[in-house]
Parts: structure tokens; sequence; C-alpha cells
């Protein structure tokens, strides 16, 4: 009998234990079969292990593994520490964040599913699958709950079931319940019960009849098919949905009817990401409700003629000069701001009275293609940069566009007595160059039988003239400028090209000695800045392609660090040089302010030995 009983006890044991295995094991959910097809907003990682893999070949991530980086992040790293800690935020904020991190195993994703205004409500739910991690993360939530409840001994708590499904709603402040619930091996945390019901709905397939899930959804799936390939990360916004909301109030503004016309026209939204060849491919997505009547045509980088081999930065795009021009000139009439919108009354006088019809005689024969050519010399502080346009009908160009650059100068800056055009001439066109200040900035354009130059100095501007009359080798010639494009589409209407290898030499070299003026503080140490060298290895050019189509808009780019994070560094440069050079250039151009009164892994390109010649706006 005692054996009956052993052998009946150690067959039940093994039958439990086989389904809790069956039940552990049971694949989880994918999130879009979760959300309504109305979803706002949805952010998506599909595989978070493999991402996290992924990451770890990157140049970024071993730009991040470098001791010399380490260390230098060691100060502000403890600071923000220290901070959250003195927020309110565990201790062991670090063994938390590493305990979450490795508990997400498959997907991750947050969304917004909607928003009311009357009364306020909105439903976010997150959802990671944990997979054979499930014991842990149950282990983990429970220990979590424990804490809340000595934390917010007021506060409500208290276990609920919905169509079979177990779940938890946390209320430690009255009006934000936080439910949480696994469906199979996928942990979702909603804000608000009725989204966690909608969510059990779907996931026990006891949704309503009508109810259409995003997978299903064809604006959802465009977004998909457009996607980067085997994408890590997925951001999808569905703008028409969220422009019923805020639609109206956008409209009735004057400040933004025109981005309420512009918003109108789109109807998704989606970013992606992947993690490839030691860099990072980011995919921008937008489709419109209806076709646009003239998407811009496949650029033919004409402006190219102009570039050198050590040309560090080249964009290029179509622009309608003439509609640029008049959405310019409402949207300052219509700022509000008294200062521009004096300025701009004050052109178009100066305009009316030259007898200059500036649409049909200047704008309407610059373009289509239009590049934005820079580089750096050795040596020099500021890089050269300048804008360059193709033409039609140079001879009757050249005279119209004078006429308009002196009616610029006039009511900007003032009459030839103050501001007098130095002109001279390199290799055949006109160069009319205004000095502001002590030089700084010395505005210089020309236009050839091909193109319109605007360089930010003579010289530039004579460098750029020689090499187009000489027809010297162009970026074309760059071995690295043709592997980077390899990766881009061919049909692109607009392309960009940033040596970031070449560009970060004189950067870093303005941003140590920014640095060194601070001093040692509390949140950073310059003398543990690492060499230029250290990072310098991990870069290899930015590139970037948009590619045109009537009802949809597609952009793709390649870099080291990817273009979110290039983005970030860009504004950050941006806000640097605005508090570096900004004293020196405010004072250079003081003339054209309004007055007013205060009270206060890709091998680079060899590159050539370059002289850093005068960036001044001496004669030739």
């Amino acid at each position: 009998m005692k054996k009956v009983v052993a052998v009946f006890l150690l067959l039940s044991a093994i039958v439990g234990a086989a389904l809790i295995y069956l039940k552990l094991s049971r694949p989880a959910p994918h999130a879009a079969d979760l959300l309504p097809e109305s979803t706002l907003v949805f952010i998506d990682i599909p595989d978070f292990s493999k991402s996290r893999a992924d990451f770890a070949k990157t140049e970024l991530y071993a730009l991040q593994q470098e001791p010399e980086v380490q260390a230098f992040l060691e100060k502000p790293l403890a600071l923000l520490h220290e901070t959250f800690s003195s927020a309110g935020g565990p201790r062991d904020a670090d063994v938390v964040g590493n305990f979450i991190l490795d508990g997400m195993q498959g997907e991750v994703f947050l969304a917004l599913t909607h928003v009311t205004i009357f009364p306020f409500d909105m439903g976010l739910i997150l959802g990671m699958d944990v997979r054979h991690k499930r014991i842990e993360a149950a282990a983990g939530l429970y220990q979590l709950e424990s804490t809340l409840k000595r934390t917010y001994p007021h506060g409500s708590f208290e276990d609920k079931t919905y169509l079979g499904v177990k779940y938890s709603v946390w209320e430690t402040q009255p009006g934000f319940p936080v439910c949480h619930a696994f469906f199979n091996s996928l942990a979702v945390f909603t804000l608000g019960e009725d989204t966690m019901r909608d969510a059990i709905a779907c996931y026990t397939g006891q949704a309503p009849p009508d109810f259409k899930r995003l997978a299903t959804s064809a604006k959802f799936q465009n977004a998909q098919q457009h996607a980067s390939r085997d994408h890590e990360f997925l951001a999808y916004l569905n703008v028409e949905q969220m422009l019923s909301l805020v639609g109206p109030l956008l409209a009735l503004a004057p400040q933004t009817s025109d981005l309420y016309q512009k918003l109108a026209r789109i109807q998704t939204s989606a970013y992606s990401m992947t993690f490839v060849d030691r860099g990072v491919e980011d995919v921008g997505f937008v489709a419109f409700s209806k076709a646009v009547p003239k998407p811009e045509p496949p650029t033919q980088r004409k402006t190219l003629a102009l570039t050198s081999p050590d040309t560090l930065l080249y964009s290029v795009g179509s622009i309608d000069f003439a509609a640029v021009y008049e959405q310019g000139m409402q949207s300052l009439s219509q700022s509000g701001m008294a200062s521009p919108a004096l300025a701009v009354d004050q052109f178009q006088q100066v305009l009316r009275n030259r007898g200059l019809h500036i649409r049909e005689e200047v704008l309407q024969r610059l373009g289509p293609e239009v590049a934005v050519i820079a580089k750096w010399r050795t040596g020099a502080h500021v890089p050269d940069v300048a804008l360059v346009s193709e033409v039609t009908d140079a001879d009757k160009l050249r005279p119209a566009l004078d006429g308009a650059m002196n009616a610029l100068k006039e009511s900007a800056l003032g009459g030839d007595d103050k501001f007098p055009w130095d002109e001279t001439e390199s290799a055949g066109p006109k160069l009319r160059t205004v000095r502001i200040g002590d030089g700084l900035l010395a505005p210089t354009y020309a236009t050839t039988d091909r193109f319109f130059i605007l360089a930010t100095t003579p010289d530039y501007a004579r460098e750029l003239l020689a090499q187009v009359a000489e027809s010297k080798p162009t970026l074309a010639a760059s071995a690295v400028y043709q592997q980077s494009m390899k990766r881009l589409p061919l049909n692109g209407s607009s392309y960009g090209y940033a040596d970031l290898h070449g560009l970060f030499g004189p950067l870093y070299v303005l941003a140590k000695a920014g640095l060194s003026q601070l001093g040692e503080n509390e949140f950073v140490d310059p003398r543990k800045l690492p060499q230029a060298e250290t990072i310098a290895r991990h870069l290899f050019p930015f590139v970037s392609a948009t590619v045109s189509a009537p009802q949809q808009t597609t952009s793709t780019s390649f870099s080291p660090f990817g273009k979110s994070m290039v983005v970030v560094a860009g504004v950050g440069g941006g806000i640097w040089a605005a508090n570096t050079f900004g004293p020196q250039w405010s004072q250079s151009a003081m003339p054209i302010l309004p007055k007013k009164s205060s009270s206060t892994a890709a091998p680079s390109a060899p590159r050539e030995s370059q002289k850093a010649g005068s960036q001044t706006p001496a004669a030739p």
C-alpha cells in the first residue's frame, strides 16, 4: 500500500511539474495583437536580448567601453546616481536596473491606446516578455508590492480576476491605479483597469466582434513593411488619429494653422533602427492620406562638381525657393513678433521701390537642386560653409539677383556708406562681399552660368569657383564617400554625407578649450577627457537619403551612433557654439540685429596636408 501511495505521489508530482512547465513555456502573445487599431503611439523592441547582443557589436558600445571614456563618465554617473537617490530613488538602483534588464528576454513595448479630454483619461500599456524568467519576475513583483505597501500604508492593493485571468491592482494614490498581469511569459502593466481588461479580452480571444487589432491595420502593416530590415526598434505614430484630438485647437490658432494643414496630410509616421556592420541604420517613414501632387524627383547631384575629395559635409536636395520664400514671409508676418514683421515689411518695401519682382526674376531661376558644402581647414577656428544652387538663365538672373541682394543688405545692415560691397573677380565671375564686424563673417556670393554660390568667406567662394572652372576631382573620387553611399538607395530625392572623423578633430579641440575654461566642477573633470584619437577611431561617415513617392516618404541613414544621437549631438553642439561664439557673432552682426533695450569601423579617407589660408575677406 505504501508503495502504491509513493508511486501515486510521484506520478502526481511529475504531472504537476509537466503542467507548470507547459504553462510557463507557452509563447507570449505579440504586442500588436493586444492593441486596438486606433492606438496612438506604439514603441516596440521585438527581441530585447537580441538587441542587447547586437548593440554590443557597434562602435558606440566599443567607445563606451574605452577605459578613458569610462574614467571620464565615472564622475557624472556618480552624481546622477546620487541625485536619483536624493529624489527618493532606491540606493540599489543599479541592482534593480540590472535585474529589470536581465528580465527583458523577448519583446518589450510601450503603447498609448487612447486619450480622452473630458474627463481626462489615457490608456498606457507596458509589456515585457520574460520568457524562462517568469518565476524570477513574479518574485520580483511580489517583493516590489511588499515595498510599496510599507511606503504607502494607506494605498490600496488587491488581486482580481477577469475572463479567467488574474491581475493585481496597485493604487498608491487615489485615481492612479496601476495594474499588472502575466499573459503566459508576457508581463503586462497598465494605467487603469479598463486598459487592463481590454488587453485581457484580446489575450483570451473574447474581444467584441467589431474590435480590430493593430496587427491587422493596413496603416501599421505599411509602416512595418518600410521599417529597416530585422529592426531592433520600431516607433509608430498614428498621426491621423492624434490629429482628431488636437487638430481643432491647432486649426483655430493663426500661429499654428499652417502646421495643422501640413499635419493633416500625414496619415502615419514611423521610425525604426537596426544595429548592423558596427553601426546603426535608421529608417524614417511618413505615409500621406492623399497623394502629393508633385513628389520630389530624384536628385542628379550636379552640385557635386563644387566639392573636393576633402569636403567634410555635403547635403543636397531640391527646394522651391519661391514657395519657401512665400511661406517664410507669411510665417514671419503672422508670428506676432514686431521686429521680424517690421524687417519683412522693410525688405518688401525696398523691393517695390526698386521695381523688383523677386519671385519671378530671382527665386524661380534658382534651383531646384540646392546643396550645403563645408570643409574645415587645419588651424581654422570655424569651418568654411557654402550654399550652392543650380541656376537657369544666368544672364537675366545676375542683375536681378544683385538688386535683391542690395535690397536685403540695405534692409538688414544699411546703405553703401556704412556697408559697401567689396567687388572682385575670380576665375571669371564677379564676387560681391559684405564685411560684417571684425570679419568673422564675410558673406560672399557669385553666379556662374550653372551655379549660384553663397559662401561664408570670399576665400571659400574663390575656391569653389576654381573647383568648377578647372574641373578638379570631386568628393565622388573619395573611396570613403563611394563606400559609404553604397548603403543608400539610388533614387533619392536628397542625400547627406558628413565625414564625422574629419569634423570631429577641430570640433573636439574647441570643446576641450571651452571645458578647460570652466575648470573642474562637481559634474565633469576636463582633465579626464579622452584623447581625440580614442574617440576618432570609432568614427566613420554619416550618410542619409530620402526617397519621395506620391503617398509616402522614406528616409534612410547609416552612422556609427545612430541618427537620433547625431541629432542630439548636433543640437547640443549648436547650443555650445552659440554660447562659445555667440558674443563674437553678436558683436559682429550687431548692425543687423533689431535695436531694443535690455535690463541685462570604416577606414578613414586619406587626408592631404591642408594649409590654413586666410579666412578674412582680403582682395585676391
